[in-house]
């Protein structure tokens, strides 16, 4: 999630999926043996699988595959729909997942060219934040808050974001997780998974941060009309202990999409475990 200056400032609703279930918690590091190629070769032609990363967030988040087998992957930057301009998709419909503010994007996708879109995978999903009372218990409150109330000081807020994951990523991300339950803290003990962590920042406060704000500006905004058009099968994947999205926000999209949507419910863990545990899961 977007959350970088949380540490200054250090996540309501009616119907649930009618298939809700809960999971046992994945192990401490467990997920490292996921964990298989130090870089991503991302897929440019015919994917059978699109990805939206979360924010901040890049294609090192798929360093949690074995990518010597299974579907081919292009991941794509939230809100970035260039790869869907087409009127109809050239050799099928895809299956679309999406991470954190990723979901937002994978679900105004499926609204917008539901053509294009076979299933949809929500993993630790923001919801619409005009769907319940949020903020105060979001670790990115200030964030969101400060997109919401001007276009400027966001901008000024980014900038403050830049510099901070530049100079001191490590001590910024014990900062981001002090609050985080325990699962998720013990993530920042292994070293490839701080460097998905910190290749996000650079990322998405980096060469793409246009694209980050545009995306959070977005997420801001009313769009959980959206939900009420989407047709496909979703599953949503989210934790119980999320700090960065609290689970209310799952049961809420769940609850705005027509149909039976899927929601599986991981005890005990946070944010990125959830990830770390759910997106071999559902890809293999």
């Amino acid at each position: 999630m977007s959350c970088l200056l949380s540490v200054l400032n250090s996540p309501q609703n009616g119907r649930l999926a009618s298939k809700t279930r809960h999971c046992d918690p994945v192990a401490h590091g467990a997920w490292l043996t996921c964990v298989r190629l130090p870089s991503v070769n991302l897929k440019k032609s015919d994917p059978s699988t699109c990805y939206f990363h979360g924010l901040p967030g890049s294609a090192a988040e798929l360093r949690l595959l074995n990518r010597d087998a299974g579907p081919k992957i292009e991941v794509i930057h939230p809100l970035d729909f260039r790869r869907f301009e087409g009127a109809e998709p050239s050799s099928g419909k895809v299956r679309v997942v999406g991470f954190s503010l990723g979901a937002f994007s994978a679900l105004r996708l499926a609204a917008l060219k539901p053509q294009w879109v076979k299933e949809l995978i929500l993993i630790s999903p923001a919801a619409p934040l005009e769907t319940g009372e949020y903020l105060h218990r979001m670790a990115g409150a200030l964030v969101f808050k400060t997109a919401k109330k001007s276009k400027l000081g966001f901008a000024g807020l980014t900038a403050i974001q830049s510099i901070l994951s530049a100079v001191t990523p490590r001590l910024l991300l014990r900062q981001m997780f002090a609050e985080s339950c325990d699962k998720e803290r013990a993530l920042l003990n292994d070293p490839v998974f701080v460097s998905i962590l910190i290749d996000g920042l650079k990322n998405s406060l980096g060469a793409n941060a246009s694209l980050y704000r545009k995306t959070v500006r977005s997420y801001v905004g009313p769009w959980a009309d959206d939900l009420k058009t989407i047709r496909c099968h979703c599953r949503i994947f989210h934790g119980e202990r999320d700090n960065w999205a609290p689970v209310e926000m799952a049961k809420a999209i769940a609850a705005g999409l027509p149909g039976e949507p899927e929601l599986i419910i991981e005890e005990g863990l946070g944010h990125y475990s959830t990830l770390a545990k759910a997106l071999p899961s559902v890809l293999f």
